[in-house]
C-alpha cells in the first residue's frame, strides 16, 4: 500500500466468504474495497461476493489476479470443513422416520487427506475439499512472501488442521482458540484461528459454562430437521465485528491512516 494510505485504500479479500459477514464489518470500519469470494452468492450474504469456483484453474487464476492488486494487505480464509468434521463420527439416533441418515466419516487421524475405499461421490467431495485445502496452504505461502496478513478459521478439532496441506505451512502461523458462544453464537463451538499478526491473539474468549444468563442450544438435529452444525457455519455478528476491529488495529499499528471520524 502506498505511503500515506488510509483504511479506505486497503483491500482485504475474504476467501470462502459464505455470508460475507467479515467483509460487511470490514466495510463498516472503513475498508470500502474489501470483498468476499465464493463459489456462489449466499442468499443471506451481507456484502459483495465475487463468484468464482476455486476448485478450477480458471477460478484460482482470477483470484491471483485480484491478489496482485498493490492495495491488498490481507486475506481471511475459512475453508469448508464439512468433509473434515469430526462430528461425522458421532452416532446420531434417528427419532423419526423422516430424519436424515447420519453422515459417514470421510477422514480420520490416520487418513486426514481422505479415507481409503470411499464411494465415488465421497471421493469427489474429498477431492474438491482437498483442492481448496491445497489452495489455502499456497495462499498462506503467498501472503508470507508478499508481506500480507492472513487469518485462517476452522473448528479446532477439524481434520483440516491435520491434512498434509496444512501441516506443511503450520509453522508459519500463530494460533488462538475461542468458543463462538462468547461472541453471540448459539452453541459452544470451539474454533481456532491461525494468523501472522499478534493482535489476533485477542480473539480468545472461552465459555465459563452455562448459567441462568448463558444457555447453549443443542447439537444434533435442529428444528427444521437439518444438522445443527450447519447452523454454526455463519459467524455470529459479534465475532465478525471483532475480526474487523482486530484487522483495523493491525493496520493502524502499521501506519495506515484512520478515517477522519
Amino acid at each position: 500500500v502506498a505511503v500515506g494510505a488510509g483504511l479506505s485504500d486497503c483491500m482485504i479479500i475474504e476467501v470462502f466468504s459464505g455470508t460475507s459477514r467479515v467483509t460487511a464489518e470490514l466495510k463498516r470500519f472503513g475498508m470500502i474495497n474489501a470483498f468476499g469470494t465464493d463459489h456462489l452468492r449466499h442468499k443471506q450474504a451481507m456484502a459483495p461476493v465475487a463468484v468464482t469456483d476455486l476448485t478450477t484453474d480458471a477460478g484460482v487464476s482470477l483470484l491471483m489476479q485480484w491478489l496482485s492488486n498493490e492495495n491488498v494487505i490481507g486475506i481471511f480464509l475459512a475453508p469448508p470443513c464439512g468433509s473434515a468434521s469430526r462430528a461425522r463420527s458421532i452416532p446420531l439416533k434417528r427419532k423419526h422416520l423422516g430424519d436424515p441418515p447420519a453422515p459417514k466419516p470421510l477422514r480420520s487421524n490416520e487418513h486426514p487427506n481422505g479415507l481409503p475405499g470411499l464411494r465415488f461421490i465421497d471421493r469427489l467431495k474429498i477431492s474438491k475439499a482437498n483442492k481448496l485445502y491445497f489452495l489455502t496452504a499456497k495462499l498462506i505461502e503467498w501472503a508470507v512472501e508478499h508481506g500480507c496478513f492472513f487469518v485462517v478459521e476452522n473448528p479446532q478439532f477439524s481434520l483440516f488442521w491435520a491434512t498434509t496441506f496444512w501441516t506443511e505451512v503450520a509453522h508459519l502461523a500463530m494460533y488462538s482458540i475461542f468458543h463462538s458462544c462468547q461472541y453471540g453464537g448459539l452453541r459452544k463451538k470451539k474454533t481456532m484461528l491461525a494468523f501472522n499478526a499478534d493482535e489476533f491473539l485477542a480473539v480468545s474468549a472461552m465459555c465459563p459454562g452455562q448459567s441462568s444468563r448463558h444457555k447453549h442450544a443443542r447439537w444434533g438435529l435442529n428444528a427444521t430437521n437439518g444438522f445443527a452444525t450447519a447452523d454454526e457455519t455463519a459467524y455470529p455478528m459479534g465475532l465478525a465485528r471483532l475480526i474487523a476491529v482486530v484487522f483495523t488495529r493491525v493496520l493502524l499499528r502499521c501506519g495506515i491512516h484512520p478515517l477522519p471520524d
